[in-house]
């Protein structure tokens, strides 16, 4: 498929991929009591639990350590959540595919939106949270849209990976769940960096979720602007993983029929 099909497909169906995404996520709080109030009281009470947890150890040497908190929370929830759902966001459909001429990776786009959207209603605490506890606001807290925006390009490229491999292998679920544990430990989320020794830091800095939250949290926390080196390799982190899940997806589709 050339670049011009590509792109006149991905247009032709958007309206479907609009509807699906407002299908799925009124599915999701169907019958909710709370509703959509589940996306802004989630963040808030994880955040109160780990503080009452990790306060003792951590609360002193990490300023404003709610924040702290639920600012990495929020990212690491945000792929999880939409890179776990996309996994198996085209074998789940296979009936759909097989009655309609439907791109299968409008299901793995239609996750990962409404992953982010849920992320961007949950950030609606992290910024109440900070008024409650007198936080400075800061002309860098206007950057927070960018930590945001790059993990959303680097969440999809994984997505769409995840969900072509996911076809073929369908244990990869399984696995994929042990990586996803493993990646609360191995994300400063409730930690500060700096209990990591120094030699195996360079593991964490393998760990592109790492940046995100970094970026994020000195813009809205730390008022600082990123240095150059962080925010180039955060955005080459995004864009080479994007365009690695759309030639992957792309190379794989043409197989997917024979294992559906």
């Amino acid at each position: 498929m050339t670049k011009n099909k590509a792109l006149y497909e991905f247009m032709e169906y958007l309206p479907f991929l609009k509807e699906l995404v407002k299908r799925d996520f009124k599915m999701k709080y169907y019958k909710s009591f709370l509703g959509v109030l589940w996306t802004l009281l989630n963040p808030l009470i994880l955040a109160t639990i780990m503080t009452i947890i990790f306060s003792t150890l951590f609360k002193r040497s990490i300023e404003y350590y709610p924040i702290y908190n639920i600012s990495g929370h929020l990212i690491l929830t945000f792929f999880v959540t939409a890179t776990k759902q996309s996994l198996s966001s085209v074998y789940h459909h296979a009936g759909v595919f097989r009655k309609f001429k439907v791109p299968q990776y409008m299901y793995c786009l239609s996750n990962v939106t409404i992953a982010f959207i849920t992320l961007l209603f949950s950030s609606v605490p992290m910024l109440i949270l900070a008024l409650v506890l007198g936080m400075p606001l800061h002309f860098t807290m206007l950057l927070f849209p960018l930590p945001i925006i790059l993990a959303f390009i680097f969440t999809m490229g994984c997505s769409l990976i995840l969900a072509a491999y996911g076809v073929f292998f369908r244990d990869l679920s399984h696995l994929y769940g042990i990586l996803t544990y493993a990646l609360n430990f191995l994300t400063p989320i409730f930690y500060p960096i700096e209990i990591i020794p120094v030699e195996y830091r360079f593991v964490w800095d393998f760990n592109p979720l790492y940046l995100y939250i970094r970026i994020l949290r000195e813009v809205f926390i730390y008022n600082t602007i990123p240095n150059e080196k962080t925010l180039l390799v955060s955005a080459c982190y995004a864009i080479l993983t994007l365009a690695l899940g759309i030639l992957v997806f792309k190379e794989k589709r043409s197989k997917f029929y024979n294992y559906l």
